[in-house]
């Protein structure tokens, strides 16, 4: 079933409420006003019998037997003017003879009913009968005319009840014509209060408007800048879920690194793009953007970067950090060795020190590398985390039919080092805690077909869950939260190549990870 929107229910809930509030108001009126126009009608038939039952010329009429035209003319008079009101108005003496009637047919003949008896018996000079008559039923009002005391006669007015009818249909009529206005009204003021509310939030139903600023809440929230909205008092009217972790305060002292740029930002109205300030002992990168006034007030955004965040993750994004850190242990490792032999040549064992530096030159991993990959940065990369292999107490080789030339149309020098420097670091990574033998293999290989890299670990493996996350496009990490990015950021490699990732892994058995790019992918160069 539909959920109805706000909107519709404030339609819906003021029309009901109108319609209702009509309604009881008719309701509770309505049988007033029908019992206030019968109340009025007997009032009418009787006030017309009591006149004319009193004026001279129809007692000078009745004691003569007979209307003069001129009483007729009268009478006739009235009939006109209460016509809607009166149907007839009789003039009849004693015995029952029509001395006046409407219809001057009936004039002389005998007046009908029986309910005029208490008139001319003198019992009750005035009252208000229903006389069920032919064709229709009347609402008749008796008066006595008497002279002297004596009842000459009577004189009786009535109306038939389909006036009586016609009252009440116009009276409903009316109720239901003031319903209609009131629902129409009704109609139109829920209609223009739920379009105002729609003006407001921007043309959102309010359910959709308070939906999407939780979802943006969220999503701001869940950023790793830090975001402030400043106006120009300097007050932070907001701040997202990181940036309460850096700012604590309501506004911005005039001693806040903030503060110089914000006031200029607002005053000059222009960007201030990633400068670096010191906050909280930390170093970040920080943007200003103005916003249009809020709040009748000028306003700014604060993005607020964590530098050493922001440069970690661009050399991982580069792939810059592997080769820098494979540089580095090959450095820290020929120290060590230069040390060596220094050392064996100032206690005179030439011989031995002579011994030493063939053996290094004959080094397996070292010749393997500069003999199988002619990319210069890719050796390099792989002879750094061969040393570094070797002082985590790993196994670390390249296969003996692996080939890389120095330039390759399938990737670029940047993302086979991002490729093989994350995938050789996550091994490294899946064996800290192993016990068992630690080995790593990497394969490389490029020919016509393609170019196929495959690195095989005996680490701790992973599970089914975290494989079909990576093949998502999710990362993979044994760090915990804030890790993870490489395996998404060679996931994207592969992708934008039209690549083939394939991950066979047991957990607590080890990994075999290939990546595979065809003669399809987009030929990259350095």
């Amino acid at each position: 079933m539909k959920r109805l929107t706000v909107t519709r229910k404030i339609l819906i809930s003021y029309v009901l409420l109108v319609v209702i509030i009509a309604a009881l108001s008719v309701l509770m009126i309505l049988p007033n006003q029908i019992e206030e126009m019968n109340t009025n009608l007997e009032t009418t038939l009787s006030r017309i019998a009591y006149i004319l039952a009193h004026d001279s010329e129809v007692i000078a009429a009745l004691e003569k037997g007979q209307c003069s035209e001129c009483i007729a003319a009268r009478i006739d008079g009235i009939s006109r003017i209460t016509k809607g009101s009166i149907d007839y108005i009789v003039v009849a003496n004693t015995e029952n003879v029509r001395l006046y009637h409407p219809d001057k047919n009936l004039i002389g003949k005998t007046f009908v009913g029986g309910d005029e008896i208490l008139a001319i018996s003198g019992k009750k000079d005035s009252y208000v009968t229903t006389f069920k008559g032919h064709p229709d039923i009347q609402k008749r009002a008796f008066h006595s005319v008497r002279k002297n005391g004596k009842v000459i006669g009577f004189v009786m007015a009535s109306t038939s009840t389909k006036n009586i009818e016609r009252h009440k249909t116009e009276i409903i009529l009316s109720a239901l014509g003031f319903l209609a206005i009131s629902l129409a009204t009704g109609l139109f003021l829920a209609y223009a209060i739920s379009r105002g509310i729609r003006r407001i939030l921007l043309g959102y139903d309010p359910t959709t408007f308070a939906q999407m600023y939780l979802q943006r809440e969220e999503i701001l929230d869940k950023l790793n800048e830090g975001i402030l909205v400043v106006n120009e008092k300097q007050k932070i009217i907001y701040k997202n879920l990181p940036a309460k972790s850096y700012i604590q305060e309501e506004f911005l002292a005039e001693n806040s690194p903030l503060y110089p740029g914000a006031a200029d930002c607002i005053r000059k109205n222009i960007i201030l793009s990633w400068s670096m300030i010191e906050l909280e002992e930390k170093s970040f990168l920080v943007s200003m953007i103005p916003l249009r006034p809020l709040e009748n007030l000028d306003a700014v955004m604060v993005i607020l970067r964590n530098r050493t965040e922001f440069v970690n993750l661009t050399e991982q994004l580069t792939g810059l950090n592997h080769i820098i850190d494979a540089l580095r242990a090959n450095t820290h490792e020929f120290r060590n060795k230069l040390h060596i032999i220094s050392g064996l040549l100032q206690l005179g064992e030439n011989s031995q020190a002579i011994e030493f530096i063939n053996e290094e030159a004959n080094e397996k991993n070292g010749q393997n590398i500069l003999r199988l990959i002619h990319d210069k940065t890719i050796a390099a990369l792989l002879i750094g985390k061969a040393n570094r292999a070797a002082e985590l107490d790993i196994d670390f080789e390249l296969r003996r039919d692996s080939n890389l030339p120095e330039k390759n149309s399938f990737l670029s020098t940047r993302e086979l080092a991002l490729i093989i420097g994350n995938l050789i670091e996550n091994s490294f990574e899946a064996m800290t805690n192993s016990s068992v033998e630690r080995q790593v293999e990497i394969f490389i290989g490029v020919n016509e077909q393609g170019l196929t890299l495959v690195v095989d670990d005996t680490g701790c493996g992973m599970t089914d869950e975290e494989i079909k996350k990576i093949h998502a496009g999710g990362g993979y990490t044994t760090k915990g939260e804030g890790h993870g990015y490489g395996m998404k950021l060679i996931r994207e490699v592969v992708d934008r190549h039209k690549g083939f990732l394939q991950i066979d892994s047991e957990s607590g058995t080890g990994t075999s990870i290939t990546v595979n790019i065809n003669f399809n992918g987009i030929l990259k160069n350095d």
